[in-house]
């Protein structure tokens, strides 16, 4: 997935689950993160902004950056959000961020598409850009046990402690693994 745009079958099929699925797929999950309204939030691999866009509204006072690395993604996900005004759209990957800027990470079904060179270069950048506190949560495919473990276990190299973590059933989804991760300290580079 890394450096490709979606094909419009993706674009459609994911509008559709969307439409029809939002609350209990997306809001569910935009929901947990722990938002009380003047948080800096990274939506890493927005996609159309499906999360986000439940995301952008329990930040009155915070701001939403959503990245991808897919223009046409990044396109679809302006049109979404069009309504609100404390978003950045960033079109970029991961290791570019900012240290110690967010408060909360989030990652939607993105990171088990990533390969796994690419994720020792993501997850230390992810956990970096996260300030003392923050927290990152992820939601993936249960399936993917392999890339689970390989994110596991960099998240903890990267100085993230697993906070939460449970196994749900999500409509059309499947099983999947919800883990919060938080950065106690400081992690020397």
């Amino acid at each position: 997935m890394m450096g490709h745009d979606p094909t419009r079958l993706e674009m459609f099929l994911t509008r559709l689950a969307f439409l029809l699925y939002g609350k209990p797929i997306y809001k569910a999950f935009a929901d947990r993160l722990p938002l009380h309204g003047g948080e800096r939030v990274l939506d890493f691999g927005c996609g159309m902004g499906t999360v986000a866009y439940y995301a952008a509204g329990p930040l009155p006072h915070g701001q939403l950056t959503c990245l991808d690395i897919s223009g046409r993604w990044l396109n679809a996900c302006r049109r979404t959000l069009r309504g609100y005004r404390n978003i950045i759209f960033l079109h970029l990957e991961a290791p570019a961020l900012p240290p110690d800027s967010f408060d909360v990470i989030f990652c939607h079904f993105v990171l088990h598409d990533i390969s796994a060179s690419e994720l020792e270069r993501v997850v230390p950048a992810l956990a970096k850009s996260l300030k003392t506190g923050g927290a990152l949560v992820l939601r993936e495919p249960l399936e993917e046990m392999e890339k689970l473990s390989a994110i596991k276990r960099l998240t903890e190299q990267s100085g993230l402690v697993l906070k939460d973590s449970r196994i749900i059933d999500v409509s059309l989804m499947g099983n999947t693994l919800e883990s919060v991760y938080t950065k106690a300290t400081e992690v020397s580079s």
